[in-house]
């Protein structure tokens, strides 16, 4: 017999901005659900707390939160207390400059796991570099969509994205990118139209000098859409 516990949650689902002193809920919830399970997280290898420490100084320092407010949203459960069960984090790549400052207590080997990092983004981005960096509200990023245990496969990251997306048309972005390992997340961005443009094989790889090792069967994939002009 099918369980409608899930279901009936559904019904109470809604879809909100990030607000001013949510920042921490958002970050919280992407640390929950992307360390340990996100593949690309997983290859990486970065500690908790190191996530951690890079998601705040992406989306939570003073001077970005914001500008990453007006692109982040949260998944709520109103049968469940209004829990956050879901979220999407996007970001303007033109708008927030070239890559991350780097802390300076990172010891050597984290460096070069961020260092990998950095250039397998680059090597995905690389077709579409010239636009992705051409000028401000050009092209927003689809940073990572995550859902809940128990959620999922219930259309609420579909949702988030939808949410983004019309956002985004509003403000006068061309367009929206994101980069995908599992297959879940290609099959969530290709439902809102995303087409795949571009495949990088990990076993393949090296980035700086520096490789995961053929045995790695990760590929990352540069999904891109073209976004309608709302004037």
């Amino acid at each position: 017999m099918k369980d409608n516990s899930i279901s009936t949650d559904l019904t109470s689902i809604r879809i909100d901005r990030v607000q001013p002193g949510e920042i921490n809920t958002l970050l919280s919830l992407f640390i929950d659900l992307f360390h340990d399970r996100e593949p690309l997280t997983r290859c990486i290898g970065l500690s908790r707390e190191r996530m951690q420490e890079f998601a705040r100084a992406m989306y939570a320092a003073e001077e970005t939160r914001a500008r990453s407010q007006r692109y982040c949203w949260l998944a709520r459960a109103g049968t469940a207390g209004n829990e956050a069960v879901g979220f999407i984090v996007c970001d303007d790549p033109a708008a927030a400059g070239s890559e991350p400052a780097l802390s300076d207590n990172l010891t050597d080997h984290e460096r070069e796991q961020v260092s990998f990092m950095l250039g397998l983004l680059e090597a995905v981005r690389k077709p579409k570099q010239d636009q992705i960096a051409a000028r401000a509200g050009k092209c927003l990023h689809i940073a990572a969509v995550g859902v809940s245990p128990g959620y999922e496969g219930h259309g609420i990251a579909t949702r988030l994205l939808q949410a983004a997306l019309a956002e985004a048309a509003a403000q006068g972005f061309t367009y929206a990118f994101a980069e995908c390992t599992s297959s879940a997340s290609r099959r969530c961005h290709e439902k809102s139209g995303f087409r795949c443009l571009h495949t990088v094989d990990l076993s393949e790889f090296s980035a700086r000098g520096l490789r995961r090792g053929p045995d790695n069967e990760l590929e990352l994939h540069l999904l891109w859409k073209e976004l309608p002009d709302t004037d």
